[in-house]
């Protein structure tokens, strides 16, 4: 959990990072025009003027340095350093061995054998199920044995004749957490059984319940892989003309976008993506992967092909907004254009800032600084006082989002928390029980929407990983791992899936939204020509893109 803040705050840190990029950028700029227009308009102090860009040239060097010195990478194709250091490292000081192998320190499960760590999925007592710990294996066991065999030598420790009592509980969780999981034909097979051996008995009524629940979610879940395969229907930009909102409305639409995105990206997808899948700088494929089409993690056994698609189309929207903010100002034929395109944009991405939605302000914020829009130097020289004063007051704002997370978790009437009770087998030599909040929960829901940068979550995952799906020397499976992963994966998906959980319509908004998923974009190449000719290119410019 305390991995998930840090994400969020590392957003907020980005957010305040590309402000100061933007900031430092038009102002070497006002710089370098002052120098031109003191050359033009004193030739005869020309020693004077010497003098005057020296210091200016050096007041830009120093302004760009201190930039330098606190710029935080957060591009797709590198690794956080600090994820490192935000991983908590657990010691164990003392250790007891438990039944079957396992190992326990402080009260915790540690490592133990694959067949032992199943064994306590299903405990003889339906009241001391561990749903923390059953999170944690469920999520990172599929490194080591497949779903539906996990699932089928669960019903096989549970002969015919015996009551499914044990078993029904975990379904339970199963189904609610992993729902996904049951999108495979093996999987209903196993249920469908269940569902036989439970009739006309106690739990017939209980298993009925769960499996209308998880129709319920599957089905939520075609709708939304229906909406996204409409989005597969391009549009020509070009000849289409979009009356955009107001940047408040906006900036409530890109918030419906990333809510709707995030809140159906599975757990178990962070284990089953591609572990290269932020390694391309170029993305330019907005079409979601066809499920199982990419290897998985390397290191662990060959996984299950994916189901969903859900996590690459929240990353694949991330790439679309920075190229469609682009795209935007770069239509604009006139100099005052581009300026309010601009000013749009910079206002929505303070109004998601406002609110925590840090995915949408880096992204937007970083769009402004690509290369195709930083080189329009006459452009940002226009720039209205408003814009520049939105984004500085952003900066101000992301370098203050600290005290958002306190507001954030502050406990209220709604919280709730969920009770390790990982307890140590009789022949152990002691027990512990440690609390964990579910999530953050607004206490007004409509207040707040905060959601860190995406890439950030993905990376601390994929970090975490790592250790999942190496076994350790002794060949047992690394249930600390597990927890860590866990913690990322776990309260990245209970936060979005609390978080206004009712999307509200978007009315006559809804044709924008659907323009925005679809319509086509140039890339970063077509852009770059499209800025030379906004803003004629210089000599240099034209010879590196081998422009005539």
């Amino acid at each position: 959990m305390a991995m998930y803040y840090y994400a969020s705050k590392l957003s907020a840190v980005a957010c305040g990072t590309r402000c100061r990029q933007g900031l430092s950028r038009r102002q070497r700029i006002r710089n370098s025009q002052a120098r031109n227009q003191a050359k033009k308009a004193d030739d005869d102090d020309e020693s004077d003027d010497n003098g005057k860009d020296k210091k200016t040239l050096s007041a830009s060097l120093l302004c760009e340095t201190t930039d330098d010195t606190i710029v935080i990478s957060l591009k797709t194709s590198e690794q956080p350093e600090v994820c490192c250091e935000s991983t908590p490292t657990l010691t164990h000081p003392t250790t007891a061995l438990g039944t079957g192998g396992v190992m326990y320190g402080n009260g915790n499960i540690v490592s133990g054998p694959l067949e032992s760590l199943i064994d306590l999925l299903m405990p003889a007592n339906a009241d001391d199920l561990d749903q923390e710990y059953v999170f944690s294996f469920l999520l990172s066991c599929r490194f080591f044995i497949r779903t539906h065999e996990l699932l089928g030598k669960l019903l096989e420790t549970l002969p015919e004749p015996e009551p499914l009592g044990r078993l029904v509980p975990l379904l339970a969780v199963w189904t609610k957490k992993f729902p996904y999981d049951f999108r495979d034909e093996r999987m209903m097979n196993h249920v469908k059984h269940i569902v036989a051996r439970c009739a006309d008995t106690k739990l017939a009524d209980v298993v009925s319940e769960l499996l209308c629940a998880l129709l319920a979610r599957l089905t939520e879940l075609e709708k939304h892989e229906e909406e996204l395969k409409s989005y597969q229907s391009t549009v020509d930009n070009k000849t289409e003309s979009i009356k955009w909102p107001n940047a408040s409305q906006l900036a409530q639409l890109l918030c419906r976008i990333e809510r709707n995105l995030a809140k159906h990206v599975g757990p178990e997808e962070f284990v089953q993506c591609n572990a290269n899948l932020l390694k391309d700088p170029n993305r330019e494929d907005f079409t979601p992967k066809a499920p199982g089409s990419g290897p998985g993690p390397t290191g662990g056994t060959t996984l299950d092909g994916k189901k969903t698609c859900n996590l690459e189309s929240y990353l694949e929207w991330s790439a679309r907004l920075r190229l469609l903010v682009a795209n935007e100002i770069l239509k604009c034929q006139n100099i005052q254009d581009r300026n309010e395109a601009v000013e749009l944009w910079s206002g929505a991405a303070q109004y998601c800032l406002l609110v925590g939605n840090y995915n949408s302000a880096t992204t937007i914020l970083e769009s402004l600084d690509i290369p195709p829009i930083a080189r329009l130097q006459i452009t940002w020289s226009k720039l209205s006082s408003t814009t520049s004063q939105q984004l500085d007051c952003m900066q101000r704002h992301a370098e203050g989002c600290g005290n958002l997370w306190s507001k954030q978790t502050a406990t209220g009437p709604g919280s709730t928390t969920l009770d390790k009770k990982r307890k140590q087998q009789p022949s152990s030599t002691g027990s512990s029980t440690v609390s964990l909040a579910t999530g953050p929960k607004s206490a007004k829901p409509n207040e707040w929407v905060v959601v860190p940068v995406f890439v950030d979550i993905v990376k601390l995952a994929l970090k975490s990983r790592e250790d999942c799906c190496v076994r350790l020397p002794n060949g047992h499976i690394n249930m600390s791992a597990f927890d860590r992963l866990a913690a990322v994966v776990g309260a990245f998906t209970r936060h979005m899936s609390q978080v206004n959980q009712t999307l509200p319509d978007v009315g006559a908004y809804g044709h924008l939204c659907h323009h925005m998923q679809s319509c086509r974009l140039l890339n970063e190449t077509e852009l770059m020509l499209a800025s030379f000719e906004c803003e004629g290119a210089t000599v240099a410019e034209k010879e590196l893109y081998d422009v005539t």
